[in-house]
C-alpha cells in the first residue's frame, strides 16, 4: 500500500483470495463523471496496466508494481504485467484506479488512490467516492503505516487503509530508491467464546463416559 511518483511505482493489497488466471487492470485515466450503467467509463488517453495472476494470490498479500512509466521495464512482484498507452505518476493531481472487466463489455472499478485538488472530480461517478484513498497535497512517496496484524478479518482493515492519517507522506527530497513495505496483512485467530469452551468440555465428558462404559462392558 504505497505510491512512489519519482520511481513510478506503487503497491497494492488484496483483501480477498484471487485465483490463478485472474486478470485485473490499473489505470491513471480519469472517470468520465457518469454513473456505472449510465455511460460511465474511463476517459481516453494516458495508460493501462494489464495484470494477470500466474498463480493464486492469498488474501492479505501486498503486490508491488515498478517502473510503470516504461513499457519495457514495467514489472510486478506477483504474476505478469504489460502496459498500453502512456502510464506515469505525477507528484500532484494524480489518480490510480484498479478495475476489472464486468463481463458484459464494460468495466467495474474496484479501488482508487489519489491526491491533489482534482482527485475528487477524477473519480466522480465511479462508485468509489466513499471508498477511495485520498491523500491530498503533493506526493513524492506515500505509504500506509497502520496496523497489518490485529484485525479479526481482512475486511476490518478497510477503514484504516482509507484513513490518510494512517499514511506517511513525503513531498520533497530524493525518494526514487524508496521501496514499499511488502509485509502481508494477517488476521487474528478468533478467541473461543465461553459457550464454546463449555461445549468442548461437555463433549469431552461424553467421550469419557462412553469410554468408561465400554471398559465395563469389556
Amino acid at each position: 500500500m504505497a505510491i512512489n511518483a519519482s520511481e513510478d511505482g506503487f503497491a497494492l493489497a488484496s483483501f480477498v483470495d484471487l485465483a490463478a488466471g485472474t486478470q485485473l487492470f490499473v489505470t491513471d485515466r480519469s472517470w468520465n463523471g457518469s454513473a456505472l450503467g449510465a455511460g460511465g467509463a474511463f476517459d481516453s488517453g494516458e495508460g493501462v496496466l494489464s495484470w494477470t495472476l500466474s498463480s493464486a494470490l492469498s488474501a492479505g498479500s501486498v503486490v508491488r508494481f515498478s517502473a510503470v512509466d516504461s513499457a519495457v521495464n514495467v514489472a510486478v512482484s506477483h504474476g505478469t504485467v504489460s502496459r498500453s498507452g502512456s502510464f506515469s505518476l505525477a507528484q500532484t493531481n494524480e489518480s490510480v484506479m484498479l478495475y476489472r472487466n464486468d463481463g458484459v463489455g464494460g468495466v467495474l472499478p474496484l479501488a482508487a488512490l489519489g491526491y491533489g485538488t482534482s482527485f475528487a472530480s477524477e473519480i466522480a461517478g465511479s462508485g468509489l467516492e466513499a471508498k477511495a484513498i485520498a491523500l491530498g497535497g503533493t506526493v513524492k512517496f506515500a505509504e500506509y503505516t497502520g496496523d497489518r496484524s490485529s484485525a479479526g478479518g481482512f475486511g476490518g482493515y478497510a477503514e484504516s487503509v482509507a484513513d490518510p492519517s494512517q499514511w506517511a507522506k513525503l513531498s520533497s527530497g530524493d525518494v526514487s530508491l524508496m521501496a514499499p513495505n511488502l509485509t502481508a496483512f494477517t488476521v487474528m485467530a478468533p478467541v473461543p467464546e465461553p459457550e464454546t469452551y463449555a461445549m468442548l468440555l461437555a463433549g469431552l465428558g461424553m467421550v469419557s463416559a462412553v469410554a468408561r462404559r465400554r471398559k465395563r462392558v469389556g
